[in-house]
């Protein structure tokens, strides 16, 4: 994850698991030294939870995305988090992400089992606390055919989102037109579930139980998992020793006899010696 501050006033900055301090005091991780900003103002704690934001000093001034947090709240990619004036939005470690190939000419979403379960559930704006079924297709702008803006600066049809049977597409409508997704604005992009989507002063995310999570499509030349040849070093041996063979039995009975014939050659030898 990477905190962007939208106004210059730090670098952009990695988050990785683990804790991050914010704050005026050098003892922090990320040091914020704009008015306003506390001391210890605040922590983001990445873990198995997810991320999540604690408030370290109860009179400092911290919201996220407008509504003041007094204790800690759970964050996600997209949101904008304010340490008092400074703003600082949570986007993808790097803006190409956000996968902005869309196929041309597409205007019609496809049926299939799992579109009749997307929808975006509004975080603010007009539509806070609303699930908004996508369906196959669903146009958005001000204009009331579709899904319905409360942003006077947009226009009658803003953008479309399409759904077909693998993949969910948003599609600006206008050529200057953009949309942020997880933070970064794009004209175009491929969504997937989680995804966080803003128009204006109105957010959503995008809920598509069934699709593949970001990361978790289809793998492209440039990110498979690289084939892995293992060549081990052969091993001299021994050729295998031939076994004996089996007695059968017919050595003994040789050497029963040969002690025979030698014992008659003594005897005669001393028989025949008295005469």
């Amino acid at each position: 994850m990477r905190l962007s501050f939208s106004n210059g006033e730090h670098a952009d900055v990695i988050v990785d698991n683990g804790v991050t301090g914010i704050g005026s005091a050098q003892g922090n991780t990320i040091v914020l030294g704009a008015a306003g900003v506390a001391p210890w103002h605040a922590r983001i704690v990445i873990d198995k939870r997810g991320m999540i934001l604690e408030v370290l000093d109860p009179q400092a001034r911290t919201h996220v995305n407008a509504r003041p947090i007094q204790e800690r709240a759970l964050l996600r990619l997209g949101d904008v988090v304010n340490f008092d004036a400074v703003a600082a939005v949570l986007k993808p470690d790097h803006d190409a992400i956000i996968d902005t190939r869309v196929p041309t000419g597409q205007s019609e979403g496809m049926p299939g089992n799992e579109v009749s379960r997307v929808v975006l559930r509004g975080l603010s704006g007009a539509h806070f606390g609303k699930t908004i079924s996508v369906g196959a297709r669903l146009l958005i702008g001000s204009d009331r055919g579709g899904l319905g803006l409360d942003d006077p600066d947009s226009s009658a049809q803003n953008a479309v989102l399409v759904v077909s049977s693998d993949a969910i597409h948003l599609r600006n409508l206008e050529p200057s037109g953009r949309t942020e997704v997880n933070g970064v604005s794009v004209h175009d992009a491929v969504l997937h579930p989680g995804d966080q989507l803003v128009f204006g002063r109105n957010r959503f995310v995008l809920e598509a139980p069934g699709y593949p999570a970001r990361g978790q499509g289809v793998p492209t030349p440039g990110n498979e998992a690289p084939s892995i040849t293992q060549t081990l070093d052969a091993i001299q041996m021994a050729d295998p020793v031939a076994p004996a063979a089996e007695d059968d039995g017919s050595g003994i009975w040789w050497l029963i006899l040969a002690a025979g014939v030698i014992g008659l050659g003594i005897a005669g030898l001393l028989w025949f010696g008295n005469y």
